[in-house]
């Protein structure tokens, strides 16, 4: 599970995301993605990072699947190592109706697809020294 601080949570939140961010739309999720100024949590301290939500339509079917579509965006974002980037965003990750069969592979190609396609994430295969022997 994401840490409290990285979590996107308030309606108010997800809706200036959408408002205000940008889309990157896979046939599987659609990622937007919203630079934010610095806010406060609860206690007055400044949130820094990353905060990610995570949204399933009830068309994808009942709680339990939509539940299991969650966790497993979750656990892909988990595992691609986005919390590193120390930049104020907003990350709102909307899984699409072929999300729900999709295979493991297809879900992590999926996400790492949207990170690249929004900056967060380098291309595969591109090294960051061109010059190196």
């Amino acid at each position: 599970m994401l840490p409290a601080l990285n979590r996107l949570r308030k309606n108010r939140d997800f809706r200036t995301a959408y408002a205000k961010g940008r889309s990157h739309v896979h046939p599987l999720a659609v990622l937007y993605i919203l630079k934010r100024r610095q806010t406060e949590d609860r206690l007055g301290k400044p949130v820094t990072g990353i905060r990610i939500g995570f949204v399933v339509s009830k068309k994808q079917g009942k709680a339990v699947v939509r539940n299991r579509i969650k966790r497993r965006l979750r656990e892909a974002i988990r595992q691609g190592k986005t919390l590193g980037v120390t930049s104020n965003l907003d990350l709102i990750f909307v899984g699409r109706s072929g999300l729900k069969d999709a295979s493991w592979s297809e879900i992590q190609t999926a996400i790492d697809d949207l990170l690249q396609r929004g900056g967060l994430k380098e291309a595969r295969g591109a090294s960051p020294d061109t010059n190196s022997p």
